[in-house]
Parts: C-alpha cells; structure tokens; sequence
C-alpha cells in the first residue's frame, strides 16, 4: 500500500509514466472481469485472451526510465481576478496576467508482478523522481492495478499475439516492424502510433518478449486568453502548453520474493475495509519549523481473486481550523509477490531473518531488507538516497499493520506515519 505524496511536483509524469486511462472493463482468459484493462485492447483484442508472456511471472521487475517536459505556447495568459487590471467591457469581469513557464521532469518507473494466474496479472508501481543535479532518486507516488495477463496496462503484449498483427498506415494510425535501437541494444520491434489534432502516441514492443521497450507522447494543451497586444484592444487566443513524454526500457529482473509462493491469509477474501490513523509531519530544519497534521487512511477493495486484491485508498489530512479536511483517493493492488504490499502471509513471515537482503535496484539506488523481527510482528524497509520506506507485518494474521514514509523533498523532511485502527 503506498501513501500519497501530496507535495510530488511532477504529477504529469506520474500519469504519463505509471497509470494509462484504462479502457471499459472486460473479461480475462479465465472468465475474471478484469478492473483495469488495458488502452492497447482495441488494437490487439486477442490479447484479452491470452495469458502471460513466457518472461512475466510472480516477482519480475521492469524499470524504465522516463522524462517530460511542458512547453509553453505563450508566455503569459489572462486568468479571472476580482482584483486584477484588465476589464472586460461587456461582462465587467476582471484579468489580471499569469505567467506561464516552462518545466521538465526526470523518472524512473518501477513496475513489479505480483500475481499471474486465471487470465489476470497484478502490478505494483513506483515512480522516483531523479534529481538531475544530484543524480539521487527519491520516491514520489505508488500504485497498482490488475489487467489482462496477456495485455497489461502497456507494459506488454503476449509476443504470439504480436506476431498476428498486421502492419497499418491509414487514418492517423500506423502500425509497422522494424528494428529499434533502445540503449545501445537493437531489437526486432513492432511501433503502434496515433496522431491527431491533439498530439500522437508512440509506442514501440519487442517481438521476441512483448514488452514495453520505448513509449513517447507530444499532447497539445488548451487554447489560452492572452493580453492585447500593447496594452489595448481586444484580448487574443494563444496557443496552450505542450506536454512531451520519452520513456524507454533500462532494466528486466526476476526477483526471487521470499513470499512469493505463499497463499494469502484467509482474510484476504472476505474483509470489507481497513482503517489506519497517523500523522502527517513537515519539518524545515533550515528555518526551524515542523507542522504536524492527522490523517487517516481508508482502504476499500473494488475487486478480488485467488492470490489478489483490488482496492482504493481514501485519504483524510487535517486542515486549518474550521476548514474541511483535505481528500485524496489512490487505487492500489496487491499480490503474493508483492513487495511492500497489504499482506505477507505468516508462515513466510516466520522464515523471515534480520539484516535479509529482499532485493536491491542499482538502477534506482535503493535496497530492501528485512530491518526488525521481533514478537508479534516483522517491519520490511527500503532505503533510498531522499526516502525510507518501513512496512510492518503482523505475523498471526499477516496483515499491514504500520506503516511509515519519510521523504527528503528540497529542504523538507515529509514524515507520513499510519498504524491500522480498524478492520472489517
């Protein structure tokens, strides 16, 4: 389960790269209505039916890295202001003038399997932001989802499928073979693209495993109202910001999950909803100051099979007196093999040792390690260069039972901290 970072900058990116629009929900190869199926469906149908790519399985890790840019079409816009200068003459509305900037984001994008079987696949995802200064990465946003087996999110396409498609170019849609080149490794490739008035989407497969290899997007942003030009007159139409996105395929590793093999607690299939409570804590060392702000977080699962789960996370977080709480959702899932997930069923937590390595990711910077086991329960943590991560498992039930986030984003140490205060 990851908890929302309400202060990551690069939310764009995190659309882009971790969590596609899904398209209307439809049935697996074993029968299961999938929750998230994928965008690339209409293109490969066949997929659905499909099971997984022979180099998927419980435990493999794909990372890629990814960057994104905003670039304005103008410069400056007019926006709605009781107090701004500018008038207009025929509402009496007031304007006054934004500045519209430019910005740009660097990524990686961790996806791990945490469940294949019954025509479905489940997928953790975790994007840490690159400090292109520093070259240190630190988490930003989690989430997860469950898709076809054969065709999940866009990360891959069954390569059997692949070998059927035929090769398009007509009414803005191209399909072609052809070899590509991604980090210094030429691969026999398939490239799906779309273009339209508002852009195009790019995305590029290995034949041979049919996984994500290269993905790039150009969108165009919305018309905006600019000044008149040297300070009177009417008003004109700029062009709006446009947001490109790159992204390829650096890494594919197995990760031999202790838990992986281990069937969920019982409980898994029959509760309702897990409440936790904690605190949001913002300090500045720099300038001497810490904010502390109560938050809950609610967990509901929207869908469930063996060995999965499926759920929303409801975010609470205390406000200024007198003011609503600030609301977030994040969806989820979780699998068996699922690292920092909702559940580690108890007889591998037993099996669990102090100082265990579960995994490291060179790539990225971190490590995962089995950091405390005592009586009653057992904490997992993964450590960055800007974050630390600890999860504790209750070893009766299995259960996520705490959880604690610290973040090092600018001169801020952000500290979320929850423990489960109800289940049903």
């Amino acid at each position: 389960m990851a908890l929302l970072q309400e202060h990551l900058s690069s939310v764009s990116l995190c659309v882009a790269l971790v969590v596609s629009p899904f398209a209307a929900a439809g049935l697996s190869a074993g029968g299961v209505e999938v929750p998230d199926p994928s965008i690339m469906l209409p293109l490969v149908p066949a997929a659905a039916q499909a099971e997984a790519p022979p180099c998927i399985k419980p435990g493999t890790r794909l990372t890629y890295f990814g960057m994104t840019a905003s670039i304005p079409g103008e410069y400056g816009k007019l926006v709605q202001d009781d107090n701004g200068r500018w008038i207009d003459k025929n509402t009496g509305k007031r304007y006054s003038e934004e500045e519209i900037g430019g910005s740009g984001t660097a990524a990686f994008n961790v996806i791990q399997v945490g469940h294949v079987g019954g025509g479905v696949a489940e997928l953790s995802t975790k994007l840490y932001t690159l400090d292109t200064a520093t070259k240190k990465c630190g988490f930003a946003v989690g989430g997860g989802m469950v898709g076809h087996a054969g065709c999940a999110a866009d990360y891959w396409i069954h390569p059997a499928v692949l070998a059927q498609v035929p090769e398009v170019n007509q009414q803005g849609i191209r399909i072609l073979r052809m070899p590509y080149m991604v980090d210094g490794r030429t691969y026999r490739a398939i490239r799906f693209q779309s273009e339209d008035i508002s852009g195009f989407q790019a995305r590029v497969y290995d034949l041979e495993t049919g996984l994500l290899i290269f993905h790039a997007s150009r969108t165009q942003g919305p018309s905006v109202v600019t000044p008149p030009i040297g300070g009177s007159g009417r008003p004109g139409i700029g062009q709006g910001s446009t947001q490109v996105v790159t992204g390829w395929i650096v890494e594919v590793k197995d990760i031999d999950v202790p838990w992986r093999n281990a069937a969920p607690p019982r409980w898994i299939e029959q509760f309702r909803q897990l409440s936790y409570t904690g605190v949001q804590t913002s300090v500045v060392p720099a300038a001497g100051t810490k904010l502390d702000r109560v938050m809950t977080a609610t967990l509901t699962p929207k869908a469930r099979g063996p060995g999965w789960v499926r759920f929303t996370n409801r975010y609470l977080f205390e406000s200024l007196p007198g003011m609503p709480p600030n609301e977030a959702t994040q969806d989820g899932a979780c699998g068996a093999a699922t690292v920092g997930g909702l559940w580690i069923a108890p007889e591998a937590l037993a099996g669990l040792r102090p100082g265990q390595v579960i995994e490291t990711n060179e790539k990225v910077g971190i490590t995962i390690v089995v950091s405390d086991v005592r009586a009653g329960a057992v904490t997992v943590s993964e450590t960055g260069p800007l974050h630390r991560t600890d999860c504790t498992y209750d070893t009766r039930t299995g259960i996520l039972s705490a959880m604690t986030l610290m973040q090092q984003i600018g001169l801020a140490r952000i500290t979320h901290s929850i423990r489960l205060t109800g289940q049903q």
